[in-house]
């Protein structure tokens, strides 16, 4: 077999493996919305959304030329140094999406694809000019990259980040003075109208727009399309406006749920047919590249791949391949729900546990923010004012309506009409828009306006926004020097680089699968606490137990790793514990976070349910900064070389780690099952524990009287044992809780 055709066979693995990578991170774009307002079962926007996909995916064929020939110039290039390019791209892209789909945030395939293109043609270009002959200060750029292109293309999608957000921002904040947060009335008045008129804003964009594209319909059918289009357009509009009204008539259907779903279906329309250029679209030039060259007879050092500036239909089974591989990965990733939740937490209506902290960029742009919002309101005469937040007026939550949607469906709708106009306007222009800055920036628009972001959690979603922005710009200049990097290698290795790289690719790809799997598994165990609402103290405390239990051993084991490491004095030996504790702090941070919202929503008559809840995470909380002071104390004294302690302070120290390992051991224990005939032994391990802490503070106080112990080393032991005394009260406390509650 030709090794080129190794490299097809590698560039469409690679393809295939990018494109159910890239649908894990993008889902968000179309799902955020459905799945935050609630509009329906998960399995029913699913199936809404991969309709989508599926007929999107059809619709996609003439933006694939944006990978051949629309950001470099092919004809400067051979066979092999396109191939070359080519796969330097897509092993850099798999890398890239699997990265940041461990980590949760959505980022912009669109971004990834044009940079790495971008960076392996730059490289290629100077490196097969030096090797021309060409010295450095001859190189011809705008021979190599087509800089016009370029721009064009990179312009666009960062200009849309601002225009997404002011036009997500106006339109949520218009349509909100019109429905209010009250729906009931509003949607009879006015629901038929702009449902209507949603539906075929959606309907003209996708369909009269997006033809051109489609591989079932030809040019005169085509044409004739866009010819009737306005006429077209008001039968729409007067036929979905009758079709709402007669449903909000004759049914208790809200109208809006249509308009979501249906928003759904045009998002993830407009998605594949805009984004999967980015998945597929390196490989089908690939293929295009390998054909022509085939065909030529000549060799592939001498083949020159002008041909890419042809105009080339993709094959349809292809396309259609690739759009079922999209609709499955939907169905079966767990990874595309982990992308969605970070999304969905940054635009939901109501405050709690946050997933991001506040920086002092954040709380500058929070409080310039109210500074200016006060100004404003000082301009405004009182009673436009008075009207306009009688408009916005949040009513207030029953009992029953505690677990609400993290929106309504107003701002799910909003959110989809705009972004699927914004992106389906940019397909049709041929302009590879990032469905990931549009969906995301709009959906942040529409939460600020719609005062999603208030006193209580601004500064954190502000920093959430900022984060994932600065991530997206950080990922420009990561994949631009990673496929520069890479092509390099390939440049000067030929088939040796591109297995190793495909290799090292293949076993990142499983080893973050096998680390994801992992931490869900962790995160999964956290979610069960608060998961629901009890029926009784002792469901309740049920719950608790596992995680409770949990805590105590990893604190232990986080405790004995500092200890020994400090008696052999290698701070290696605390490296693994640090990110141990580092996990128990936010785990546990996070559901310190919900404990108020928790409590709320239990019954009034269940206050020691309540009361368990708050001291036993206050009690966790005690343990956290103990566990975090030893850690931190003692890995500041190995990496500054401190002495080590001494021999008689170790043997004393190694006793009340055994001690302490055992009394945590015997409260898991009876945290299990509880045994009250243990509690005379429990009594006598304290009892003994705090005479062997007290005789050891006595060692060290006597140590530094005489002087036998430096400051540095003093304090570090007398810090140990204080903050062992504090562990010993604490794991007490928990002990007694559970005592008294089991009676």
């Amino acid at each position: 077999m030709d090794i080129f055709n190794v490299f097809l066979i590698i560039l469409f693995a690679t393809a295939s493996v990018d494109l159910i990578v890239g649908v894990s991170n993008d889902a968000v774009n179309f799902l955020n919305s459905a799945i935050g307002s609630r509009v329906a079962s998960i399995r029913i926007i699913l199936v809404v959304a991969s309709a989508g996909i599926l007929l999107g995916a059809f619709f996609s064929n003439g933006m694939m030329e944006v990978a051949r020939n629309g950001l470099f110039n092919p004809e400067y290039f051979t066979f092999r140094e396109v191939m070359y390019i080519f796969l330097a791209v897509m092993i850099t892209d798999v890398i890239l999406l699997d990265i940041y789909n461990n980590l949760g945030l959505p980022t912009s395939t669109t971004i990834s694809l044009i940079f790495e293109l971008l960076g392996a043609a730059f490289v290629v270009g100077i490196l097969t000019s030096l090797d021309r002959g060409i010295s450095w200060f001859e190189i011809p750029f705008s021979n190599i990259l087509n800089f016009s292109g370029a721009i064009t293309i990179v312009s666009g999608i960062f200009l849309s980040i601002f225009l997404a957000f002011f036009v997500g921002s106006f339109v949520q904040y218009i349509s909100r003075l019109v429905f209010t947060f009250s729906l009931k009335k509003s949607i009879k008045k006015y629901g038929a109208v702009f449902s209507g008129l949603a539906i075929t804003t959606i309907f003209y964009f996708l369909l009269i727009k997006g033809v051109k594209g489609s591989i079932f319909i030809n040019g005169d059918q085509a044409n004739w399309i866009v010819t009737n289009s306005w006429i077209i357009t008001l039968i729409s509009f007067f036929v979905w406006s009758i079709a709402i009204q007669l449903l909000l008539k004759f049914t208790n259907i809200n109208p809006l749920r249509v308009v979501v779903l249906f928003g759904t279906f045009a998002l993830a329309m407009a998605f594949a047919s805009n984004d999967l250029v980015n998945f597929i679209g390196v490989a089908i030039g690939g293929l295009v590249s390998f054909q022509s060259w085939r065909a030529s007879g000549q060799s592939a050092d001498e083949f020159n791949m002008g041909v890419l500036n042809n105009q080339l239909a993709t094959p349809a089974w292809i396309l259609i391949v690739a759009g079922v591989t999209m609709m499955l990965t939907l169905w079966f990733s767990a990874k595309s729900r982990k992308v969605t939740e970070t999304e969905v937490s940054l635009g939901r209506q109501d405050d709690g546990d946050e997933r991001f902290r506040s920086t002092w960029f954040s709380r500058i742009v929070v409080g310039g923010a109210i500074y200016a919002g006060t100004f404003i309101q000082y301009l405004i005469p009182r009673m436009v004012l008075a009207s306009i937040d009688k408009r916005l007026t949040k009513p207030k939550l029953k009992k029953q309506e505690n677990e609400k949607p993290a929106f309504d469906l107003v701002r799910a709708s909003v959110n989809l009409l705009v972004a699927s106009i914004l992106i389906a306007l940019g397909t049709s222009m041929k302009l590879p828009l990032s469905t990931t800055f549009v969906s995301f920036m709009v959906a942040m628009g529409s939460s600020f306006a719609d005062q999603a972001w208030g006193r209580e959690s601004a500064v954190y979603r502000v920093a959430g926004v900022l984060q994932v922005i600065a991530g997206w710009l950080v990922t420009a200049l990561i994949a631009f020097l990673m496929s520069g990097l890479l092509v390099l290698v390939i440049y000067e290795t030929g088939a040796v680089g591109i297995f190793s790289l495909a290799i090292l690719a293949a076993f990142l790809l499983i080893r973050s699968h096998i680390v994801f799997t992992r931490k869900q598994k962790t995160e999964k165990l956290s979610n069960q606490l608060f998961s629901g609402e009890p029926q009784s103290i002792k469901q309740a405390i049920e719950e608790s137990k596992e995680l409770t239990i949990k805590n105590l051993k990893l604190a232990n084991k986080v405790y004995v790793a500092c200890l020994d490491a400090v008696a052999v004095g290698k701070p290696s030996i605390l490296i693994r514990a640090q990110h141990k504790n580092k996990d128990f702090w936010e785990q546990n941070s996070k559901l310190q976070n919900k404990i108020i919202k928790y409590v709320r929503k239990m019954p009034k008559a269940d206050r020691p349910l309540s009361r368990m809840y708050i001291l036993l995470f206050n009690h966790i909380q005690d343990l956290q900064q103990s566990i975090k002071l030893i850690s931190d104390s003692c890995l500041d004294h190995l990496d500054n070389h401190h002495s080590v302690p001494s021999g008689e302070y170790l043997e004393a120290a190694k006793e009340i780690e055994t001690l302490l390992t055992t009394y945590v051991e015997g409260i898991c224990g009876a945290i299990m099952q509880p045994d009250n005939n243990q509690h005379e032994h429990f009594l006598s391990i304290q009892n003994t524990l705090s005479s062997k802490l007290s005789k050891a503070l006595d060692l060290i106080i006597s140590d530094i009287q005489q002087k036998e112990v430096g400051n540095r080393i003093g304090r570090l032991q007398t810090k140990l044992l204080l903050e062992t005394k504090d562990i010993q009260d604490t794991l007490t406390g928990i002990y007694n809780l559970y005592r008294d509650i089991g009676r």
